[in-house]
């Protein structure tokens, strides 16, 4: 029978991402969070009855599952490698790093205990393996959803109040680019609420994923691996839930992408890093029209002009 390695990963949340794209770039499978925020935050928003026990705040713990284990060598330079993310103005913290063997029949389903079908005002998320649990009501939208290992599912907070500024919005007929699409879940809200999406993410899997999970909620949306800079035209909403350094690295592209009195919605941001990308938006001219926080993290919609 053969066995998996379960690792799991304890780190500062700031680098919660970085951390998921090191271990996807390592062959991880299943790559799933527990984080006190997304706990609180499903807590006060009604989303369920029962919430596990979190890391402590400020904290997260990155689980993921290898068909090969890892050694102890390798184990050292992955810490190593997180150490790094200083270098990039990332505070991982202590690196905790943990493993256990986890049979062949029970990796496969063992992250998916951490999605579940939720509500996010207008927007009801299912995930792909199971049968709905909750019953749209009508004008609701409906995505069905399988993130694989792609960065995305409704339950972050950042992705969570990125789909709450977009169902704000009259979207139909306009032009919405998603940079980092991830899962594509933005990209199929924008296409279901009438949009034309032009998504893109410099993850080979996440493109692959994301044009999947088009095809499961049957919208049409063009995905291709790269960054902004791929995408050609004048979008009406520009769409980045990322983290702070690339929002700020892509803030003058925006700028001059977006039509006049068009919109940018930036999701990803660490709270600490927030009076940063206020400031460099508004020295390229974007205004901020809202913003939303939940525990650490912060979005916000800037308007152009």
């Amino acid at each position: 029978m053969k066995v998996w390695q379960e690792l799991s990963i304890e780190i500062n949340q700031e680098v919660e991402e970085a951390v998921f794209a090191i271990l996807t770039g390592m062959g991880a499978q299943g790559v799933a969070v527990e984080d006190p925020g997304l706990v609180e935050f499903a807590r006060e928003a009604g989303l369920g009855d029962y919430f596990p026990d979190a890391v402590r705040d400020g904290r997260v713990r990155v689980t993921c599952y290898f068909p090969q284990p890892k050694t102890t060598a390798e184990l050292e330079g992955l810490k190593e490698r997180i150490a790094e993310l200083s270098a990039y103005g990332l505070e991982p913290g202590p690196v905790l790093v943990s493993t256990k063997e986890v049979k062949e029949e029970d990796w496969a389903h063992a992250w998916k205990q951490y999605y579940h079908s939720l509500r996010i005002g207008r927007v009801v998320i299912h995930p792909s393996w199971e049968n709905p649990t909750i019953t749209p009501s009508q004008g609701d939208v409906e995505v069905v959803l399988d993130p694989g290992m792609a960065f995305g599912t409704g339950t972050h907070p950042t992705t969570a109040m990125c789909l709450d500024l977009l169902q704000g919005l009259d979207l139909a007929g306009k032009l919405v680019w998603d940079v980092g699409t991830g899962s594509g879940i933005l990209a199929i809200v924008c296409a279901k609420l009438g949009a034309v999406v032009r998504a893109v993410d410099i993850d080979a899997v996440a493109v692959e994923t994301a044009a999947e999970n088009g095809r499961r909620n049957g919208v049409v949306f063009s995905v291709q691996q790269g960054s902004i800079d791929s995408l050609q035209g004048r979008p009406d909403v520009i769409v980045a839930n990322i983290i702070a350094d690339v929002i700020l690295d892509i803030l003058p592209q925006v700028a001059a992408a977006l039509v006049e009195t068009g919109l940018f919605i930036a999701g990803g941001i660490i709270e600490e890093r927030a009076p940063e990308v206020e400031a460099a938006a508004q020295g390229c001219g974007l205004q901020l029209q809202y913003k939303r926080q939940a525990k650490e993290w912060v979005s916000y919609c800037f308007k152009k002009g």
